[in-house]
């Protein structure tokens, strides 16, 4: 192949690996600005707002244990590739979005445990039956796609 054609693209498919990587990217750009992480870091900003409002004016205890918020920023990143997940695929509920999905709400849940001191002496048996039914519908939902 002669270098002209190796520029032009018209035998070596240069130009059609570069396009499809242009493509991707304006893809990906597109998903960051659809539906960037702005709104959710402004939706946190307003919930730890509301959580000082709420215990200054007494209706909410000290909270001794405010490390916990620590492991909601974990949580709330996997919740929000469960979603960006969920978007790529369509809107379908697939095993891709499955995972992240549920390791977000762990953290989630397990930031409210240890941030307002609950008792979680009932919440591990949820997590081993959550986890069976996890396993369970997990060969039900790829068959599905």
């Amino acid at each position: 192949m002669s270098d002209q054609n190796k520029l032009d693209g018209t035998q070596g498919g240069y130009t059609s690996r570069r396009e499809e990587r242009i493509e991707r990217r304006a893809e990906r750009r597109a998903d960051r600005q659809a539906g960037g992480l702005g709104w959710f870091a402004g939706l946190v900003l307003i919930a730890i707002g509301v959580l000082y409002l709420l215990h200054d004016y007494g209706v909410l205890p000290t909270l001794t244990n405010w490390w916990a918020l620590f492991l909601l920023l974990p949580g709330l990143g996997t919740l929000s590739a469960a979603i960006g997940a969920y978007r790529r695929n369509g809107g379908q509920w697939t095993m891709e979005v499955t995972g992240p999905f549920i390791g977000g709400l762990l953290f989630v849940g397990m930031t409210a445990v240890f941030l307002f001191e609950l008792n979680y002496s009932w919440l591990w048996p949820l997590f081993l039956i959550a986890a069976g039914l996890l396993l369970l519908a997990a060969p039900v939902i790829a068959r599905s796609r």
